[in-house]
C-alpha cells in the first residue's frame, strides 16, 4: 500500500538537519500501534538470517527549500510518500495519521492537510521507473582483516545482480514461495546522481535517476511497495512507475 501525505504548518518554512531520514523514520514508527512499531523495529521479517522491514519512504518534496549551515528549510506544505508491501502496516498508518491533531517531525509541529491512498500502477514486463528516494546497493567486504562497505553504481554489474537477489528474498518473505531464477534487467536511461545520506552517524551512498526495468509483473507487484535495493526502511529505494503518466512529484 502506498500513501501520499501532505503536511502543513502555521509557519511558512520548517527546518530539519540536512540529513533527516532518521527523523522521518521515527515519525512513521510513532504513527503505528506500539506493538507493530516494536515488532518492525526490533524483529522485522527474516530471510536466511537477514532482517527486512518491508516498508520505505520518499524524500521530502516541496515547492522550495533553502540550505543554510547544517539545516535545510522546507517551504510548507511538504509532501512525503510512504509505502509498505504489508497492507496492514499501510492501513494502520492511514488510520493513525487521520487521528492525529499534530504530527511531530523532529522539532516541527505539523498537521495533516491531505492523505491519499495511491492506486498501484499497472505493472508490465517492461517499466520505466524513477527514484523517489535514492537506491542503495552494496556489499560488506573484508580487506586486510578489516570490513568495509563497497557501494555500486548502475554502471557496475553488481548493481543489477544485487538488486535481483534482494527481490528474490523479499518475494520469498511476502509469498512464502522461493524462486530459483527469473528474467531481470535494470538499465539507466538518464543521468544519475550519487547522493550521500547520513543515517545514525554513517554515510550511505544512494543513486537517483530513471531506469528501464524488465521483470515478471507478478514478482514486481509483490515487492513494489517495499522498495528496490537495500536499507528501504531508512528511506532508500522508493520508486515510481512513469510508463504512461506524469510523475506524481
Amino acid at each position: 500500500m502506498r500513501i501520499k501525505l501532505v503536511l502543513n504548518s502555521e509557519k511558512n518554512f520548517i527546518s530539519l538537519p540536512i540529513h533527516h531520514n532518521e527523523i522521518i523514520q521515527a515519525m512513521l514508527y510513532k504513527s503505528l500501534p506500539s506493538s507493530i512499531a516494536k515488532y518492525l523495529h526490533d524483529t522485522g521479517f527474516f530471510f536466511n538470517g537477514r532482517k527486512f522491514k518491508l516498508f520505505t519512504f520518499s524524500k521530502i518534496y516541496t515547492e522550495k527549500f533553502i540550505i543554510k549551515d547544517e539545516e535545510i528549510f522546507y517551504k510548507t506544505p511538504i509532501t512525503i510518500f510512504i509505502s509498505s508491501a504489508i497492507e496492514d502496516i499501510g492501513l494502520n498508518w492511514g488510520e493513525n495519521f487521520l487521528k492525529k491533531d499534530i504530527v511531530n517531525l523532529g522539532k516541527n509541529k505539523l498537521f495533516l492537510e491531505e492523505i491519499q491512498i495511491l492506486k498501484k500502477p499497472d505493472l508490465k514486463e517492461t517499466n520505466i521507473i524513477k527514484t523517489l528516494s535514492p537506491i542503495t546497493v552494496y556489499k560488506t567486504l573484508t580487506k586486510d582483516g578489516k570490513k568495509f562497505t563497497q557501494y555500486y553504481r548502475p554502471t557496475d554489474l553488481e548493481f543489477k545482480q544485487l538488486i535481483k537477489e534482494n527481490i528474490k528474498k523479499k518475494y520469498s518473505i511476502l509469498t512464502g514461495m522461493n524462486i530459483d531464477d527469473f528474467e531481470f534487467d535494470i538499465k539507466l536511461i538518464s543521468k544519475f546522481r550519487e547522493v550521500p545520506l547520513k543515517y545514525k552517524n554513517f554515510f550511505i551512498k544512494g543513486i537517483e535517476g530513471k531506469f528501464k526495468i524488465n521483470i515478471d509483473p507478478v514478482i514486481f507487484n509483490a515487492i513494489y511497495d517495499s522498495g528496490l535495493g537495500a536499507k528501504n526502511s531508512q528511506g532508500f529505494g522508493m520508486i515510481e512507475i512513469i510508463n504512461t503518466k506524469n510523475s506524481v512529484v
